[in-house]
């Protein structure tokens, strides 16, 4: 799944608007970050072509086909090859990586997101990363020290509005959804001092940050 496909000008823009429009209620750094794919899974490959030869081999046997023990190893390696080639397709590549490996993937990217992003440097304490991966169709919504002791049972929704955005292949709206939803509750537990000389700095910058890995 083609990052810039689902994340042209116009997506970009409604993202950092809501963005703004969060942060507007409160005293806490949205940073969305959206990758095509969390990690290569070179595994995949090898089953695949595991997979090919091993269904060969069954139904050469089970059809009773008349090949020598030298023509075997050859269609063996035929569609081993085939079935290394088909495991680049989406679906296939996501079934021979398994639910498990995805999950933890998309985890471990999360939070190298977290900090390659600075949220972890906020003044507050009050940065919440709101993560999506496009290829396993999973999302991850961190929140910093400040935040996460007060609105850790406030992230199922925001994380079910994200997935529910890549489930309908429009990660975009996903993200709008999570972050009015984030932000709404940010300003129940962080809200802006109306007494305060100045607004809180904006430490993190609004825009989506895209990446293909």
């Amino acid at each position: 799944m083609d990052v810039q496909r689902f994340f042209g000008e116009e997506a970009r823009v409604r993202v950092a608007e809501a963005v703004r429009r969060a942060e507007a209620l409160s005293r806490g750094q949205i940073v969305p970050v959206v990758v095509e794919k969390s990690d290569a899974y070179p595994e995949v490959r090898m089953r695949g072509a595991l997979v090919g030869a091993g269904l060969a081999t069954v139904v050469v046997l089970a059809l009773g086909l008349p090949l020598t023990l030298a023509e075997l190893p050859a269609v063996q390696l035929a569609a081993g090859l085939l079935g290394g080639l088909a495991a680049a397709w989406n679906p296939i590549e996501r079934l021979l990586a398994g639910t498990k490996a995805m999950d933890e993937a998309v985890r471990a990217r999360a939070l190298r997101a977290f900090h390659e992003h600075g949220l972890h440097r906020t003044a507050e304490g009050t940065g919440v990363l709101l993560f999506a991966s496009l290829f396993e169709r999973e999302a991850v919504v961190l929140g910093d020290h400040g935040i996460d002791a007060k609105m850790g049972k406030d992230w199922p929704r925001t994380l079910a509005a994200l997935v529910a955005g890549l489930r309908r292949r429009d990660p975009a709206g996903g993200f709008v959804d999570a972050i009015a939803l984030a932000g709404a509750r940010l300003a129940e537990h962080f809200p802006r001092d109306p007494a305060a000389p100045h607004p809180p700095a904006n430490e993190l910058e609004d825009a989506i940050r895209t990446s293909r890995g």
